[in-house]
């Protein structure tokens, strides 16, 4: 019996339905959170991933290659800065130094598929998806590690240059080799230098009773690099002009969207130092005056639509966030809006227009 031609369109509209249903929203990752899986390996048994997003846009990734050493396992450690892209973020980039992203996509709100460095799904059958962990795993290391070192005070600071990130270094392992190096090459006190060494991130209070709060401690020291500076590791970093800034966390909330609902979102326009967006109910467009990292804002217009749901108390804090606004920091692909008192009252992540 021949299919009539009515059946053959249902059937067609039916399979259409199902091709081109909309991608699972990719979850929100107010804390800490690890990924896990093994891939395919030309050269060892396999693969085993391990990947740990952390809320400030840094990584960590291990890369286990089963029996790669005479039947042992050896390991790899890479960290740097993770970003959304722009088709909805669906898709996660990872950053490690000034070469293409790696790429992965969220299949569902437990699972990270790796894409190949086109950012396309691998033609093989072979998994190549990594699974949400129940537990964080933090990746302590050690790694070794290069950035610029602060000390002064009997304190030390480390800006870590692949991720961006500053974090204290404690006075244990190899820290006096560390420090009496950094003393006798500095040329004056507060001096950055560019160092290199072996280290492992560990929980600790700062103070008694104080919450934890992640540090390093100098497992093996290597050298301090006078004159040298993150730029031949730095990872890409995103530009504050005519980029889609998308915010991820005002005054230490994050935010969360309604699927199916539009995204606040600012954008800076090079000419006429012009910014525009969308607030979580209405667009704004506006003035603002950027001279270094000093930003204000100036006459902020908006549309007088009303707001529905949790909207009316996200697009308050919008405002009052970008009122307060007094200066801005970008770290690979996160800007940072801060107040006058260096608070950070708002927190955005780059995805970029096409």
């Amino acid at each position: 019996m021949i299919p009539s031609r009515a059946a053959l369109l249902l059937l067609a509209a039916l399979v259409s339905s199902c091709t081109s249903a909309p991608p699972a929203p990719a979850p929100e990752l107010a804390s800490a959170t690890t990924y896990a899986g093994e891939i395919p390996c030309a050269d060892c048994q396999a693969q085993r991933l391990t990947l740990t997003l952390f809320r400030d846009f840094t990584y960590r990734l291990r890369r286990t290659y089963v029996g790669a050493d005479k039947g042992k396992d050896a390991q790899a450690y890479e960290l740097g800065r993770w970003a959304r892209t722009q088709d909805g973020g669906q898709r996660l980039a990872l950053r490690s130094g000034p070469g293409n992203p790696t790429q992965f996509r969220f299949v569902d709100a437990s699972t990270l598929r790796l894409l190949d460095r086109d950012g396309r799904e691998f033609s093989s059958r072979l998994n190549h998806d990594l699974a949400r962990q129940s537990q964080v795993d933090r990746l302590e290391g050690p790694l070794r590690l290069r950035g610029m070192l602060m000390i002064q005070a009997d304190a030390a600071v480390f800006n870590e240059c692949l991720s961006g990130r500053r974090i204290a270094v404690l006075p244990e392992g190899e820290y006096r080799a560390l420090e009496r190096a950094y003393l006798s090459t500095r040329g004056a006190p507060g001096e950055f230098l560019a160092a290199i060494f072996s280290g492992r991130f560990v929980e600790r209070p700062p103070e008694p009773d104080l919450p934890l709060r992640e540090q390093l401690v100098v497992e093996k020291f290597e050298r301090v690099l006078p004159g040298a500076t993150c730029a031949p590791q730095a990872a890409g970093r995103a530009e504050l002009l005519d980029t889609y800034w998308r915010p991820v966390e005002i005054d230490g909330a994050p935010v969360r969207i309604q699927l199916g609902t539009r995204e606040p979102h600012l954008v800076f326009a090079k000419e006429g130092s012009r910014v525009r967006g969308y607030a979580g109910c209405n667009t704004l467009t506006g003035s603002y005056n950027l001279n270094g990292e000093a930003l204000y804002f100036g006459l902020l217009a908006a549309t007088r639509r009303a707001c529905i749901g949790d909207g009316d108390a996200l697009e308050a804090a919008f405002f009052k966030a970008l009122h307060a606004t007094a200066s801005q920091r970008i770290t690979g692909e996160s800007l940072e809006l801060r107040d006058a008192d260096g608070k950070t009252r708002m927190r955005l992540e780059a995805r970029y227009l096409r």
